[in-house]
């Protein structure tokens, strides 16, 4: 199952969450419907065994209003993505430029993850009072995605255990699962609302009466009644849970061994959980609405495990490592005996494997085959990951760290492809810091163009969660200055566009995830101008002003699209200025999968159309893919 048809696997377990979630409201009224039918007595005219219409539809629409409230509520406390249910459990957020050695280990993971996966660098966060071994991810997309780890994970792990927790994390990310998980916990909280009610009436109830008034007693009794249907929600919720959860954490696991190629690590993980005396255990009293996201079971099991979240332990280190004996304590000293003999690694952790040392026939790439690397990263790409952060000198390092200069690296990304840098533009620079910024950028712009084009995008990505330190109107005001930037410029930069398309989503706060995981376009036909448009940059961008190429690429990249687009055109370069680029990539954010598997096909024909891909026409590609929040990994072996 590639990256396309697992989002569409994705969207069917959303189906299948609305079923469940149906069938949960429906079993509340029925009895939410009896125990009132009961106390009151059937109504006027029904006989005593007759459903009483108007009851029902009163109650059906009192339970309704409830969880619908409840839904709302918490769908729109998480509507910034990861970071909100991060902090939701109590999670701190990690500093970039932590010192931290244990928090950097797990910053240095989380970028080479990043970086061959082809993501944006989540928020990466701890949650310090956790002293049981798990982790989550959360979130809508990639741009709005956060990485969670427990202390009692971050210090009982070695670094090769820590990689197969997080490559697990993000093979949620990448497959979808994530966007189910965040809002499964808005339609859950739905269900529980009315145990949450019956809970706060029966704590409330005789203290507000003071214990005198006789009304209080039928206070507390309807308390326990909603207290009661409210469990049954409770009921329904972890069932929901088990449905949907369960099968996707051996996905996972199986995913996270084909990305780090090491399955001791992740079996070491899940055998010192085993072995500790806390276990997995969350303790935040969030834990029950969240447990669908966690590594590992955050709470204790019921019904002998047959609604637990996650499947046991044993069963995923089998699968694992078949030869294991069941031992878990032995199994985790032997872990750690092994990782403090380990041998030396580079300075982010990996015995590294140059770019150069990889396949060169990548040179040569099918359209298909660069698509069909989406979401589906590799060993390579993450050995790959790893030398390309210990190759960068160590003022670009300290540059995506640090929340001022990772601004100026930003105006160093869009600078890389002039010459020179005039006057105009380093006046919209001084703006934005003085002669400090000014000074930053004519630092890093050198070393930026030392790197080349393979180098820009992982850049961005690295610097995005130093950026999410400015306030919204530093992050508007940082945006504006980097739009002027690249308007300054007559030359049409495609790459430039998607970079800030990537930019803004991650800065602006009001446009968040949660908008953009509803309806998908089905159809090319509302998407003919903006397919035409972005075509037409793609092709423009890899010809080098050479318009006979230009109309090559353009017909090559045509050739992948079906028949339903209609007649496109190659446009006048003129004609596609930032704002049609950013309406058509926005535009095809809320395209089908297989809409996007389309295009993306068509652009990688239309930049390999003489039979070669270039570093700079793969970055493009990757470029327009990030936007479009289809991850892409690095193309090995390119020139």
């Amino acid at each position: 199952m590639d990256f396309f048809e697992a989002q569409d696997a994705a969207r069917k377990r959303t189906y299948l969450l609305i079923g469940l979630f149906a069938a949960a409201v429906i079993a509340i009224i029925a009895v939410v419907y009896a125990v009132v039918h009961l106390a009151i007595g059937p109504g006027p005219g029904s006989g005593a065994g007759a459903i009483d219409v108007v009851l029902l539809l009163q109650v059906a629409l009192g339970v309704g209003v409830v969880v619908a409230i409840g839904t709302a509520i918490r769908t729109a406390s998480l509507r910034q993505g990861g970071t909100a249910v991060a902090e939701l459990l109590g999670g701190r957020r990690v500093a970039t430029n932590t010192t931290d050695p244990e928090e950097r280990k797990l910053v240095n993971v989380v970028e080479e993850m990043s970086i061959a996966a082809g993501t944006p660098v989540p928020a990466i966060y701890v949650l310090d009072r956790e002293d049981g071994l798990n982790a989550f991810a959360a979130g809508y997309t990639t741009h709005d995605a956060a990485v969670a780890v427990t202390r009692g994970l971050l210090t009982s792990l070695t670094r090769d255990e820590l990689q197969g927790v997080i490559a697990h994390e993000f093979s949620h990310i990448l497959n979808g699962d994530m966007r189910l998980n965040i809002r499964l916990i808005g339609v859950l909280y739905g269900l529980l609302l009315l145990a949450v009610i019956g809970r706060g009436i029966v704590y409330a109830g005789p203290r507000g009466r003071g214990g005198r008034d006789s009304g209080a007693g039928w206070v507390v009794i309807l308390g326990f009644m909603l207290l009661l249907v409210g469990y049954i929600g409770v009921f329904f919720g972890k069932i929901i849970k088990a449905a949907i959860s369960r099968q996707r954490e051996y996905l996972a696991d199986s995913a996270a061994v084909q990305f780090t190629r090491n399955p001791d690590g992740l079996a070491g993980a899940l055998k010192k959980i085993g072995a500790q005396a806390h276990g997995s255990r969350i303790g935040d009293h969030h834990a029950e609405e969240l447990s669908h996201l966690f590594f590992a079971n955050g709470v204790r099991g019921s019904l002998l495990g047959m609604l637990a979240t996650h499947p046991p332990l044993e069963d995923r280190i089998r699968r694992l490592e078949p030869a294991w004996d069941g031992d878990f304590t032995s199994a985790a000293s032997r872990t750690a005996s092994v990782a403090a003999h380990a041998p030396a690694a580079g300075r982010h952790g990996f015995e590294t494997v140059a770019p150069g040392r990889t396949a060169a026939a990548m040179q040569l790439v099918s359209p298909a085959a660069a698509v069909s690397s989406i979401g589906a990263p590799t060993a390579e790409h993450l050995s790959y990951a790893a030398s390309l952060l210990e190759r960068f000198p160590e003022s670009l390092t300290r540059a995506v760290h640090d929340p001022v200069e990772a601004r100026a690296l930003v105006f160093a990304l869009v600078l890389a492809g002039g010459t020179s840098v005039p006057a105009a533009e380093r006046e919209v620079i001084r703006e934005q810091g003085g002669e400090e910024m000014e000074a930053h950028v004519g630092r890093l712009l050198p070393l930026v163009r030392e790197q080349g084009a393979g180098a820009l995008l992982p850049l961005l990505d690295l610097a995005l969660p130093a950026l999410l330190h400015m306030s919204p109107n530093e992050a508007e005001r940082f945006r504006e200055a980097v739009d002027r930037l690249i308007r300054s410029d007559s030359t049409v930069r495609i790459f430039d566009y998607a970079l800030m398309h990537s930019l803004t989503r991650r800065l602006q706060t009001s446009n968040t995830g949660a908008d953009r995981v509803g309806r998908r376009i089905q159809s090319f036909q509302p998407l003919r101008g903006h397919v035409e448009a972005l075509l037409s940059a793609v092709a423009r961008a890899g010809s080098d002003g050479d318009s006979q190429a230009a109309h090559a690429a353009f017909e090559a990249g045509a050739q992948h699209l079906p028949e339903s687009v209609g007649t496109i055109r190659l446009q006048e370069a003129r004609a596609v200025g930032l704002a049609r680029i950013d309406d058509a990539l926005t535009a095809l954010e809320h395209a089908s999968p297989a809409i996007q598997r389309r295009f993306l096909e068509a652009c990688a024909a239309c930049a390999a159309h003489d039979r070669h891909m270039h570093r700079a026409e793969a970055e493009l590609l990757r470029a327009i893919s990030e936007a479009l929040d289809c991850p892409m990994p690095p193309m090995l072996g390119m020139r």
